[in-house]
């Protein structure tokens, strides 16, 4: 196997592994972001979310280097409406993750043996903004398989 189609593979595990892993944070938040936690809730959320973030640099940085490097070849991805739908949902959903995040931080450290209760509207938002990013990764998880196996050029 050459040097290249090592690269390749790596590149490729690499994006799987930080997509999975950036599902898998999601997935925690939105099954335990409640609008009351416990001290202990709260700092996990605000770890994950740290891994959420961290996955999903490594997501991007691999999916431009696959891209660029990958056997396809660039032409295939700027070319295809699929990879630009694609693009666009990644975007929004990056988006739609900054409020949340922002939330989180500003918990700062959260005292032990305490609870944290959100105000009402403020729950409902970042809960409605995770499920939104959740509904933009499975739109994502439909359209990649179908954009890797198929040109759709403008």
């Amino acid at each position: 196997m050459s040097t290249t189609m090592i690269f390749v593979v790596f590149l490729a595990s690499l994006h799987h592994l930080a997509a999975f892993t950036l599902v898998a944070c999601l997935l925690f938040e939105v099954f335990t972001f409640r609008q009351t936690l416990s001290a202990n809730e709260a700092r996990n959320i605000q770890r994950i979310d740290l891994w959420y973030g961290v996955s999903s640099a490594v997501l991007v940085v691999a999916g431009v280097l696959r891209v660029i490097y990958g056997g396809k070849g660039y032409e295939f991805y700027t070319g295809n409406l699929l990879f630009w739908l694609k693009m666009a949902l990644v975007v929004v959903i990056g988006i739609l993750s900054i409020t949340p995040t922002i939330r989180y931080i500003r918990w700062g450290h959260v005292v032990p043996d305490t609870t944290l209760t959100l105000p009402a509207d403020e729950f409902r938002r970042i809960r409605r903004l995770l499920r939104i990013q959740l509904i933009g990764i499975v739109l994502i998880l439909l359209i990649a398989p179908a954009m890797a196996r198929m040109y759709v050029a403008w």
